[in-house]
């Protein structure tokens, strides 16, 4: 009698033992008390989020706040676990390293006697892929919608913009001085609306590509030596380091460089009272991983969700068009470029590409 009980206890704790294995490979685990101090977190929690089970027991969840979501998400999410019943939704989260990932969420309350909740049980499963494959569809509807509004205009700018600007020109050579100074701001503005025409025209094509199998570091460190001067002028520092080789990437130099230096100068103009851009380069699952790193003045949350569509700006004079050029750019070397940013915190690009030969 007693070894039949012995025997059924030790098959219910196989069957334990083995839920919790099949839990720990497929969903975030968490328990938290009435006040949301963890008071569990299984092996996957701690494996995404960076944290060890000792750093994250007797904390909340704000230890892997991402500051991606307005405080009334979680105020809404308390209101619903508080009354008993079970909220659902997609959260944004930080990892230790800094990295961020998204998590599919389910919350439980658990009620006591009278119905009240005394801890909740959150089960989680990351999305993070998903999230960014639907962020890329997304852009490539809106590349494709400016692709061809560009194709449908950038000629008949371009040919009555050249007109103009020889008329102006021949202007010039008959105009006094008093004039000159209008003469010369007029023909400026019209190189700059060129210049605009010039990235219409790179979206509404396929450009020349020329891909070749290359290392990553020659055309990062030349891009930082090109931006170093107006970062000094500018009291900025470039903190430029790559620990390790990290392989080779299909690619197009040139682009590559344009992307580069399109980034570093955005940071450079981030810090008008000067900082430090923390660029590094690493290897990451089968990925060339750049991340560049500025302290300015943050982008508000409002125009980070829009970074990189047609001609959002946070600039008095941008254009909107840089980060949507790098933004396909990257795109078309089948990688990936993300932003986080808060106001006041400084900004974070991070690019992946895909190594075709780890180091």
């Amino acid at each position: 009698m007693l070894q039949d009980a012995l025997n059924n206890l030790q098959s219910a704790l196989d069957a334990l033992l083995t839920i919790n294995r099949a839990l720990d490979e497929t969903l975030i685990v968490a328990i938290t008390d009435k006040q949301g101090r963890i008071t569990f977190a299984n092996k996957k929690f701690c494996d995404i989020s960076k944290y060890t089970r000792d750093e994250l027991i007797g904390q909340t969840h704000r230890i892997i706040n991402s500051g991606y979501h307005p405080k009334e998400f979680f105020r809404q999410m308390w209101r619903t676990i508080g009354s008993g019943q079970i909220w659902r939704g997609d959260i944004r989260n930080r990892a230790k390293d800094g990295s961020y990932y998204w998590v599919d969420t389910t919350i439980v309350p658990v009620l006591d006697e009278r119905g009240k909740p005394y801890q909740y049980v959150s089960f989680r499963v990351d999305i993070t892929e998903r999230k960014r494959v639907e962020e890329h569809l997304r852009r490539l509807d809106r590349m494709d919608a400016v692709g061809q509004l560009a194709s449908s205009i950038a000629h008949e700018i371009r040919n009555p913009l050249a007109a103009i600007k020889m008329a102006v020109q021949g202007l010039q050579l008959d105009t006094d001085s008093a004039q000159a100074d209008v003469l010369d701001m007029v023909v400026a503005e019209l190189d700059r609306i060129d210049k605009i025409v010039d990235q219409f025209m790179y979206l509404s094509r396929t450009p020349e590509t020329h891909f070749q199998v290359l290392d990553i570091r020659p055309v990062l460190d030349l891009a930082v030596r090109l931006m170093s001067l107006p970062a000094r002028k500018q009291g900025v520092s470039i903190d430029w380091s790559s620990p390790h080789p990290v392989g080779l990437v299909r690619a197009d130099a040139h682009q590559l460089q344009q992307v580069f230096i399109n980034l570093l100068k955005n940071a450079i103009e981030a810090m008008p009272d000067g900082g430090t851009i923390a660029i590094r380069l690493q290897a990451q699952e089968g990925q060339a991983w750049v991340r560049i790193q500025d302290q300015g003045c943050g982008i508000p949350p409002e125009a980070l969700a829009r970074i990189g569509e047609p001609f959002m700006t946070t600039k008095p004079n941008g254009t909107g068009l840089g980060l949507t050029v790098s933004h396909k750019i990257i795109e078309e070397h089948g990688g990936s470029i993300h932003f986080d940013s808060q106001p006041g915190q400084g900004t974070t690009v991070d690019i992946r590409l895909p190594l075709v030969q780890p180091a």
